[in-house]
């Protein structure tokens, strides 16, 4: 088991996110992430269930990549005019490095590729960057 915090950029935005994740064995595992996302224009919540393969599981730096798909609600902040919230599907890839820094601490840095399927005609696609710690169990 592990747990773990991670903030960064969502698209120009601030995201804060959570995660608990389960080792299936020493090379796959799951994740289930909540975000928080803050930004100028809009917030909004995401939630994901990611699969992550950790090539190298034995070095003390070691790169790893992740599939997930999941749901985001987007508020508007809007004064003017009453803005309808949306809750749309997402998919991302997404890939990282982690560094053992300790027998259980880890720091956690990644990148993720959103697609963000709208009920328009136009999908969106989001970048995402995020760095933090992690623990395991």
């Amino acid at each position: 088991w592990e747990g773990g915090v991670l903030a960064g950029d969502f698209g120009g935005a601030n995201i804060v996110s959570m995660y608990g994740a389960y080792s299936l064995n020493e090379y796959v595992g799951v994740e289930l992430w909540g975000s928080q996302i803050l930004g100028n224009f809009s917030n909004g919540w995401m939630g994901s269930l990611n699969l992550i393969h950790e090539t190298w599981p034995d070095w003390r730096v070691s790169p790893f990549f992740t599939l997930g798909t999941g749901f985001i609600h987007t508020q508007p902040k809007s004064t003017i005019v009453q803005a309808e919230d949306r809750t749309d599907q997402i998919a991302h890839a997404g890939a990282g490095v982690r560094f053992y820094a300790t027998r259980r601490l880890i720091l956690r840095a990644e990148y993720k590729s959103y697609v963000v399927f709208t009920d328009r005609d136009d999908n969106e696609e989001v970048e995402e960057w995020k760095v933090g710690f992690a623990v395991f169990f």
